[in-house]
């Protein structure tokens, strides 16, 4: 009987991959995995390459598409029942094992027709190289902890930012085109192809998938059931090691166990989670050459795209009920913090030895190629910090676009005031602002204190954006319009300017203000005399000055005020659909 390998190799000889030409030592350039994509849509009927954008270098975003149906349209797609099932490789384009491997994988398919029955009931939509400009900035040095290929892509886009860090603010072109093909096929089922960093050991694979309390029900049991049932069972009879993602407490020491952070929607598999869909990393290992991490990726996609039309409807069924739920009001969590508790793991590793470098200072961890079988323990319990009431809409004032075209490319459905109005809304107000003293991801990240306003007097303009949270996207509109999200617009400065006072006194007026309102207010003079305690207070005059101005009618009460209005009382606006 031959090995997944073997069969794969002997089924190369027609159109065989560049990998696969110079026995796993290279992977093609941009223009030659576009080429070979536009031969296997010449061979055959059941694959359709298409581009969803232009990368800001001006590169083609490429998408292939296959179904036996020729169901080449989201249209067409959703006529035909099938789940959808999108296969994301090079968003890190030095982590190309993807690529690769799911060309390989759609030749098996639709030429060779070996691994036909993958399309019986399912559609694939294929991209080979999301960052495109960063898979042009080729190079032999670009994966230091990396076994091959010979010369491969850059992590990030050609302005430098991460695109597996993008997936709620949206800056990237990129981002946006992605976008713009999720919201109108909604793919099923997301698998992310990765390749690790990190330790050492002797698993050629580890994944990771959001199954905890912030993922639906449904789509976090379909998840579980199908990676602990069917895929790691596959997995380990196609010869492979295969982990959840492994993240130690200690780099320099295994023995101190293992340990997990809260992903948040910035990463695919925690968007697509957002968007009510089950989303799966794939993460091969460094370490292992390109031969074997191509084929544990191969090996992977095709165990989960046979699962999926194991029982199509079984995954339909999940998504379908997680959109339901996801309409409905209700809390929700958005921030979480991993817990001590711990459940013991089994650790397939290599042997180490750990002592003080006299180069860096610290504790150098030495591999080697034996192997070491540890007992240890994991702590990857999440639990919820911040839990928000899901309010019945958010109003977005007009002026502020550049939120409200991000929440347009979410796929959110959308309403526009067609005249002002003006009624009792809840919101925040944000104080002590802090930003990062460096960029992250191109943006200066801020957090602050949050207090909520509740039963406020406010008026909205016509052209405001009203953001009903009764549709299947409530929860990507609440991560972004609620300030606490770790991954909100507040958090990544898309609000800035509330927190810029604009208009000062100067002190000669303010002295003869003071004076006016302590003569016209006991409490404030009591109040003043406690603040006077304070030495760092008393020895400011701007400090003991700026309490009465911030006190008087002259004070800018918009200050931190969040411009976005939350209704939490049935109400029937004036509005239009924003197409």
């Amino acid at each position: 009987m031959l090995t997944a390998l073997a069969l794969v190799l002997a089924l190369s000889s027609q159109m065989p991959t560049r990998a696969e030409q110079t026995g796993f030592v290279e992977t093609p350039r941009y223009e030659e995995t576009l080429d070979y994509c536009r031969r296997l849509e010449k061979e055959s009927p059941w694959i359709r390459v298409t581009s969803f954008g232009r990368s800001p270098e001006g590169r083609e975003l490429i998408l292939v598409i296959a179904s036996k149906d020729k169901a080449f349209d989201p249209a067409a797609a959703a006529k035909t029942g099938k789940p959808v099932v999108l296969i994301q490789a090079g968003i890190h384009a030095g982590e190309i094992d993807g690529k690769d491997a799911g060309m390989m994988l759609l030749r098996d398919i639709a030429v060779t027709k070996q691994r036909a029955d993958l399309l019986d009931h399912a559609i694939i939509l294929f991209m080979p190289i999301y960052n495109v400009d960063g898979h042009e900035r080729f190079g032999p040095h670009n994966r230091i902890n990396q076994d091959g290929p010979k010369e491969q892509g850059w992590r990030t886009t050609s302005r430098n930012l991460n695109l597996n860090r993008d997936y709620m603010k949206a800056d990237a072109v990129e981002t946006r085109a992605w976008l713009r093909v999720f919201t109108s096929w909604w793919p099923d089922l997301l698998i992310d192809c990765h390749v690790t960093d990190g330790a050492d050991y002797r698993y050629d694979l580890t994944y990771a998938f959001d199954s905890g309390p912030q993922v639906s029900a449904p789509v976090a049991a379909w998840l579980r059931r199908v990676v602990d049932d069917q895929m790691t069972p596959a997995l380990t009879a196609a010869g492979h090691m295969a982990s959840p993602y492994i993240f130690l407490k200690d780099d320099a020491d295994p023995a101190k166990g293992m340990t997990s952070f809260p992903y948040t929607p910035r990463f695919s598999t925690s968007y697509t989670v957002l968007q009510n869909r089950p989303g799966f990393l794939i993460e091969t290992h460094m370490l292992k050459n390109y031969r074997t991490r191509v084929m544990a990726t191969y090996d992977t996609l095709k165990a989960l795209l046979e699962a999926v039309n194991r029982d199509p409807e079984g995954l339909r069924r999940a998504v379908r009920a997680a959109d339901a739920d996801a309409a409905k009001p209700g809390k929700l969590p958005l921030t979480f913090r991993v817990t001590d508790k711990t459940r013991p793991i089994h650790f397939a590793g290599v042997e180490y030895r750990r002592e003080l470098s006299e180069i860096s200072g610290g504790i150098w961890i030495q591999y080697g190629g034996k192997p070491v079988d540890l007992e240890l323990t994991m702590t990857d319990t999440l639990e919820p910090v911040v839990t928000v009431q899901k309010p019945i809409a958010y109003i977005v004032p007009p002026q502020w676009t550049e939120a409200i075209e991000v929440l347009r490319s979410h796929g959110l459905k959308l309403h526009r005031l067609t005249a002002p109005v003006m009624g009792t809304f809840d919101g925040y107000r944000l104080t002590d602002p802090n930003w990062s003293a460096a960029p992250f991801e191109g943006r200066h990240q801020v957090t602050f204190k949050t207090e909520r306003l509740k039963g406020m007097q406010r008026s909205f303009p016509a052209g405001s954006i009203v953001v009903p949270l009764d549709q299947r996207s409530s929860a990507v509109a609440a991560h972004l319009l609620e300030p606490q999200g770790p991954d909100s617009f507040v958090a990544w400065g898309f609000f800035d300017a509330i927190f810029e006072q604009k208009e000062f006194g100067e002190s000669y007026v303010i002295e003869k203000l003071a004076r006016e309102m302590l003569g016209k207010d006991p409490g404030l003079r009591a109040e003043f005399e406690k603040a006077l305690e304070d030495p760092a207070f008393a020895s400011s005059p701007y400090r003991r000055l700026d309490f009465f101005y911030r006190r008087s009618p002259w004070w800018d009460d918009r200050i931190g005020l969040y411009p976005v209005g939350l209704v939490t009382t049935p109400w029937t606006p004036p509005v239009e659909t924003v197409p």
